[in-house]
Parts: C-alpha cells; structure tokens; sequence
C-alpha cells in the first residue's frame, strides 16, 4: 500500500500490537486496585472498545468464580449492586453508552475500574476517584480505538486480575508476543503474495460476504477480526459460533444460489478445542462445501488459549489491511459510522 493510502499508519499499529501488550501490562501494573469480595463482573464497552471484554469471556468465562456479563448498551443490569465489578472502556472516553453505564454504576455504589485514553470517562474516574488506566497509546500511531486491542484486552486482563478474578502473569506475556511475532515474520508486506499466508487469504476473500466460523475460546478473537473487516477493508462480515449454528445455518446454505459465488466462511480451528468441537468443525466444513461454498481454514499453533487468542487476531489484522488494498482504501476512515454519530447527536 502507498503511504498516500495509508496515511495514519494503520500498517505500523498491526506491526505493534506486541509492543501494545507489555506497554499495557507495564502501564496497568501500576493502576492501583484493592482487592474485595465479588459477586458479578460485568465488562462494559461498545465497538473497538467492547472487543476485549469479549476475548476475556470467551477464554476466562469458565474459570471466573462469577457471571461475566458483556453490556454493549446504555443500561447495567437491574441487578448490578455494591457486590458488582463494573470495567468500563472508552478508548475516547467519550463513548456516550460507556458514559452512561458508568454514572449507573456509581449511582447503585457498584465497584468500578475505568480505562480510555482522556475524554469524560477519565474526568469521571478522577472526580470519584476510581481505579483508572489511562492509556497512553504510544505504539497505536493510526489512533483508532479497533487497533488499540493490545492495550484494551492486556489492560482489562491486568486490572481484573488485580482486582482478585483471574491472573494473568509476564511469562503469558512473552508467550504472547513470542506467537505474534512469529505470525509478523511471515506476513509483513514486504513478503510476496506467493509465500505469504494472509495476502493469500485475502485474496480468496475479496469481494466476497465473509462468514466466519470460531468456537469456545477463539469467539472473542474472530470477533475481533470482524470488527475490523467491517471497518478497516470496509467489507461486509458476519460471526458465526459453534455449536449454536448447526441448528440452523447449514439450512440457508442454498438461497439465494448466489451464496455459491458472493459467500465465503472463514474457520477457526483448534488443537484446543474440546474433542466434540474439533468434531463440529470437521463436519460443517464438509456441509459447507457440499453446497458448493467456498470455506478455508486457520488453524492457530500457539500452546495456550490466550496466545492463540493473539495468533488469530494478529493473522486477521493483516489479513483485513491487504483487503484494504485490494479495495484500495484507506482503512482508517469510518465515514458511514462517523455519519451515524453526527446526525444522533443532533437528536
């Protein structure tokens, strides 16, 4: 891609990701959290900001000794009391949802750490003196919150562990950035498109609708992949997850006949899923392709669901910038969301 395409430097945010993770693990190890008794966890964030909380779900959702519950809306849960972890994300901080929960939270006296970059969030999060982590998104140069993953997701995962709910410690650290450099080797730009995995990818998937396909601890990572495929390449996408679509998708294979040319899946598999899953996977790549659809298939390497997490959302970011290219786009620009906004803030 020519710089002129590229001019926010989107390219060099995926490049950094690594760095965005022991940035994030430096910066939010000094956030100061005491530990208390909880009851419930609920993670609150919307569009870039909202991805981490859906990694943290689908990797330590089975561990935590409480619910977890995602809010990607103005409003917490009825429920939500003192004996309530509310994490709010606003990259901004000025994500008028995130703001909301937040001033619910401190209404109904619910424990809360904050995360953003500045805005209102952090202005709240000094004036009542919460638990607050302000980014400083030094290895983010395209600003763009979709791109700030590594100080989100490694951000929340220190600040819930310090708050007693999991752990997360250096050695998975330099695991992580050991599987994401590795995916960088062999897929920066500068390798050709014969020998190199995620240009040829999306190559496969340009100008197609992308369904894609994950289960267990890789739904949080495709979603993020989404995200950014819808706003980066600008391209439609759906998720789908396992074992939920088996009772029902496979049926709208075959309408409209135009799925055999326009819809591609893309799978996540797994040497960690659960035997039954791995199952599932072979067999829904078999009916997709028995309706003569395309599917393709990523299988990540790493060792541990956390750095397969990142093994898949490193591929996809690069994945999504090379489909950039081909569209001839700079990935940056949102300008259909930024309409949205304009026009409700009138409202």
């Amino acid at each position: 891609m020519t710089d002129n395409l590229d001019p926010s430097n989107l390219y060099q945010s995926i490049i950094d990701l690594s760095k965005q993770c022991e940035d994030a693990f430096e910066q939010a190890g000094q956030v100061k959290v005491v530990p208390q008794p909880i009851r419930q966890l609920i993670m609150s964030g919307m569009g870039g900001s909202g991805l981490a909380a859906r990694v943290i779900e689908a990797v330590y959702g089975r561990q935590l000794a409480m619910p977890l519950i995602r809010v990607n809306d103005y409003h917490l849960p009825a429920w939500a009391d003192q004996n309530s972890l509310v994490v709010c994300s606003s990259y901004s901080g000025t994500t008028e949802e995130t703001i909301r929960t937040l001033r619910e939270a401190l209404a109904k006296n619910c424990r809360v750490l904050v995360i953003c970059a500045g805005g209102e969030l952090e202005t709240l999060a000094k004036k009542h003196r919460l638990p607050l982590y302000k980014i400083n998104p030094v290895y983010n140069p395209s600003k763009q919150p979709r791109m700030a993953i590594g100080y989100s997701l490694i951000g929340q995962l220190v600040m819930v562990a310090k708050a007693g709910l999991l752990k997360i410690t250096s050695t998975d650290l330099r695991l992580i950035q050991t599987v994401m450099d590795k995916v960088v080797e062999i897929n920066h730009r500068e390798i050709s498109s014969k020998t190199n995995p995620a240009k040829k990818l999306a190559q496969e998937l340009h100008s197609k609708q992308v369904v894609l396909v994950a289960a267990e601890h890789l739904t949080g990572a495709f979603h993020v992949v989404k995200n950014q495929m819808n706003e980066n390449a600008k391209q439609l996408s759906h998720r789908h997850d396992l074992p939920e679509l088996n009772h029902h998708l496979l049926e709208g294979l075959r309408f409209p006949k135009t799925n055999q040319t326009d819809v591609i899946f893309w799978f996540a598999k797994s040497k960690l899923y659960s035997s039954r899953l791995q199952t599932r996977v072979r067999l829904t790549i078999d009916v997709v392709r028995k309706n003569k659809i395309k599917a393709f298939e990523f299988t990540p390497l790493a060792d541990t669901k956390l750095g397969q997490v990142f093994e898949v959302i490193q591929f996809g970011a690069f994945v999504n910038y090379y489909l950039s290219v081909l569209n001839g786009l700079n990935p940056v620009p949102i300008p259909w969301v930024d309409y949205f906004k304009k026009h409700l803030a009138k409202i």
